[in-house]
Parts: structure tokens; C-alpha cells; sequence
């Protein structure tokens, strides 16, 4: 999923505003820091957060998502992975929840 948000944000402010979903969660950094992964405990990971970039001008956010609202640049585009299927439900529904509090758009991929 594409958080599209319109302040600045990092991967810490994301994870943050996802914890809010489930105060049981927990986070942990993978790959020395830049991944933070949200976690339901410490075996069953419930959404990744993979980064944060600046985005300058809307032409690149329509060359990758076309069906991306209007909006104004600068823009954070935050990249995000929850689990396939139904255990990916609740990283699904809490990114949508942490979309509010973060200003952004949440654009879910696939099925």
C-alpha cells in the first residue's frame, strides 16, 4: 500500500500513528533502522513500513499510481506492506485509520 501524505513524515512518525490502532502492538527495526515493522508480537509482523520519500512533483506520482488523487507537492510517499490475506487485515485497516492522522491518502494495492 501508498501513503500519500502532505506534510513531512518519517518511517518513525508512520509506525507511531499505526500503533495507535492496537496499543498490544509493538515495532522493531529490521535492516539496521530504515524498515520499521509493526508487529502483533514478536512472531506475526502485521504491516512493514519500508520508507519515506519526498516527492516533488505530482507528474511522478501519476506516472506510478495514475489513479492517485489530485494533490499538492511536496508530498511524502510512504511504501508499506501488510501479510497476504486475511492476516493482513488489520494492517490494511490500520494504515486507512493512521492515514487520518497523518494527512496522507491511503491507496491499497491489489486484492
Amino acid at each position: 500500500m501508498t501513503l500519500l501524505c502532505r506534510g513531512p513524515v518519517e518511517t518513525r512518525d508512520v509506525a507511531e500513528a499505526l500503533l495507535l490502532h492496537d496499543d498490544a502492538w509493538g515495532v522493531r527495526a529490521l535492516d539496521d533502522g530504515p524498515v520499521l515493522q509493526v508487529c502483533r508480537d514478536a512472531t506475526h509482523p502485521v504491516i512493514t513500513v519500508l520508507g519515506v520519500r519526498r516527492v516533488d512533483s505530482l507528474d511522478e506520482v501519476r506516472r506510478i499510481l495514475p489513479d492517485a488523487p489530485e494533490m499538492a507537492t511536496p508530498l511524502w510517499w510512504v511504501d508499506a506492506v501488510a501479510p497476504i490475506g486475511d492476516a493482513g487485515e488489520p494492517g490494511i485497516d490500520a494504515a486507512l485509520e493512521a492515514s487520518l492522522d497523518l494527512d496522507a491518502v491511503c491507496i491499497v494495492h491489489g486484492d
